[in-house]
């Protein structure tokens, strides 16, 4: 665990499902079955130990609240290329940093298992404003926007960060 002032970071535990699946729901921005899908990994890696393709994390404020998450893992097909699967915070706790906080510890994460770039996808809607403003502001870049993927109308987009050169 990694701690910080008002909070830590940590791999999730079996007590964290729950309030997971809450916070990922109580952003007001995922579908139901997008919920359903982040708890897929967060079972994937409570059921499979040995599993080494998600790494879901949280941070936890001095109290036991779970008020971020964050799942990541290295694509397979490369040699220091890491995805960001999962990102969100409580809605009650925007503005308070912990979106930045625990996209640092991801990328300190990702250097110590040898990665070089982070891979994150987002949706072009109205509704995901705020998420692509917080892409840019910590400086992450717009490498390809995908036409109707998620839906017509619904482009989806892909932002790189680049946390070492290769």
């Amino acid at each position: 665990m990694t701690e910080t002032q008002g909070y830590s970071f940590r791999p999730i535990t079996p007590e964290d499902r729950d309030p997971i699946g809450a916070l990922i729901a109580g952003t007001g921005v995922f579908k139901p079955h997008e919920v359903d899908v982040a708890l897929e990994l967060v079972d994937c890696f409570l059921t499979k130990p040995e599993q080494d393709d998600y790494h879901p994390v949280v941070l936890i404020e001095d109290d036991g609240t779970v008020a971020a998450y964050a799942c990541f893992g290295k694509n397979p097909m490369t040699t220091g290329t890491f995805d960001l699967y999962w990102l969100a915070t409580r809605a009650d706790r925007h503005g308070k940093g912990y979106g930045r906080a625990i996209v640092a510890f991801v990328e300190e994460q990702v250097l110590r298992m040898g990665g070089y770039l982070l891979v994150i996808e987002t949706s072009s809607k109205e509704s995901y404003g705020s998420t692509r403003a917080f892409y840019d502001k910590i400086c992450c870049t717009l490498a390809a926007q995908l036409p109707d993927y998620y839906d017509p109308g619904d482009d989806k987009l892909i932002y790189l960060r680049r946390l070492r050169n290769p």
